[in-house]
């Protein structure tokens, strides 16, 4: 299979906002909340995160009731079509921090809870943030779908492993998947992301 349409992005850590909203939201706390414990697990983690994204622009068809066709893979799915709706096109892509992240949180897992309990919320923020970042690229210029992703509404989890596969995620991003279909490094995101028409100038 050729590699030639896959596009990455990469990103410094420190050029990513990480989304307040989102980080409180999954910490428990209101979004102006600060604390000192906070400010030093991010701290360590923006040295161990490492932004990559792989992506392609694909043909999406539609012609088959509930029948989403990438070429290179079939999903039947009555949310993902309606998602796709008018839409010819699709981006397809991967995006992850890191295993460095990963590692800081099996290390954070023995020495601190507390702390592995806010860096798991910070990397979690952090990789959204990161595919909002990189899905604004994409959309530049464009009118897109809502991101969708494999293992959400009625899309089963093991679409994940064309997805992979055909983004040659292993070799390009270090992605890997277990016998759950569940990726590694844990704060990796896959997603569709289909493309309605061109902006009106």
């Amino acid at each position: 299979m050729k590699n030639s349409d896959i596009k990455i992005i990469s990103s410094d850590s420190d050029k990513i906002e990480i989304n307040r909203n989102e980080l409180a939201a999954r910490l428990g706390v209101d979004r102006n909340f600060t604390h000192s414990t906070i400010d030093e697990c991010k701290a360590k983690l923006l040295k161990e995160i490492q932004y990559k994204c792989a992506y392609i622009r694909t043909p999406v068809d539609l012609s088959e009731n509930n029948v989403c066709d990438f070429g290179f893979m079939k999903i039947p799915s009555k949310n993902l079509y309606k998602n796709l709706n008018g839409c010819n096109e699709a981006f397809v892509m991967a995006v992850t921090t890191g295993i460095k992240v990963d590692r800081l949180l099996a290390r954070l897992n023995i020495t601190s809870q507390a702390e592995h309990f806010i860096t798991d919320a910070l990397s979690s923020a952090a990789v959204e943030s990161f595919c909002d970042y990189v899905s604004d690229i994409m959309k530049s210029g464009l009118v897109c779908a809502a991101r969708f992703s494999p293992g959400y509404g009625d899309v089963d989890i093991h679409f994940q492993k064309p997805l992979l596969d055909r983004l040659n995620a292993a070799e390009i991003l270090g992605i890997m998947l277990n016998s759950s279909y569940l990726m590694t490094p844990v704060k990796s995101i896959t997603a569709i992301m289909g493309i309605k028409n061109e902006k009106d100038n």
